[in-house]
């Protein structure tokens, strides 16, 4: 009797299997990654020229040729500054990207046919998750000498504006609201500066494009 009773006491303080197991929660559904809206040609843009940099370092064609698929695939719209050739000439567009894929590639027959299909696939690319794309200008600016012109931004959305010029120029950018003040400057002593900035209110801001080399700078100029 008194070996009955100890048994049942540790069963009991034991708790029944049924007792001491807990509910299994619901699954959660993972929440949806997919990014909403279209994605951003300016970050992709100098994504691009981030990654042809590291091309050239490294003497890379496959990284050159993503370099170029990158900016491909950005649709590019606004003043056509010196026509079609300007465009091509520039050292920051996919032709001239692709161009250097091919020359990095050398032999190597293969990876010149990707980059000939990679090329004219994106021929006639108007529209993308990129939505509207970027506004795109070229132009020479003179050595040691500023491009200025002045645009209009709206309170509260971001103004972004990026300077590629050739490869192995100093370039700078600024930006003055109305009234003179300076309100952004890159001046990091490389060809490809950005200013980032949401301003506060809506109206016309100045931005200078300067070329501190002894060169004149065939120089891309993209903003949003």
């Amino acid at each position: 009797m008194r070996r009955g009773f100890l048994i049942a006491a540790a069963m009991f303080g034991m708790g029944s299997p049924m007792a001491a197991q807990k509910p299994t929660p619901a699954p959660v559904a993972p929440q949806d990654a997919t990014p909403h809206g279209p994605a951003d040609p300016f970050a992709q843009a100098i994504a691009a020229q981030q990654v042809a940099d590291f091309a050239r370092r490294e003497r890379d064609p496959h990284a050159m040729l993503t370099a170029a698929r990158m900016l491909q695939q950005v649709p590019m719209s606004g003043d056509r500054m010196g026509g079609d050739r300007a465009q091509d000439d520039a050292a920051f567009s996919p032709a001239a990207l692709f161009a250097e894929a091919r020359a990095l590639a050398r032999d190597d027959q293969s990876l010149l046919l990707q980059i000939r299909m990679a090329q004219s696939a994106g021929r006639g690319v108007v529209a993308s998750a990129f939505g509207k794309g970027l506004v795109r200008r070229v132009l020479d600016v003179d050595p040691r000498n500023a491009y200025r012109f002045t645009v209009t931004a709206k309170g509260g959305e971001p103004l972004r504006i990026g300077a590629i010029g050739d490869i192995g120029t100093n370039m700078y950018i600024r930006l003055l609201d109305a009234s003179g003040k300076q309100i952004c400057l890159d001046d990091n002593r490389d060809y490809a500066p950005v200013c980032a900035v949401t301003p506060r209110a809506s109206g016309q801001y100045r931005v200078d494009i300067g070329n501190r080399s002894a060169a004149r700078s065939r120089t891309v100029i993209l903003s949003n």
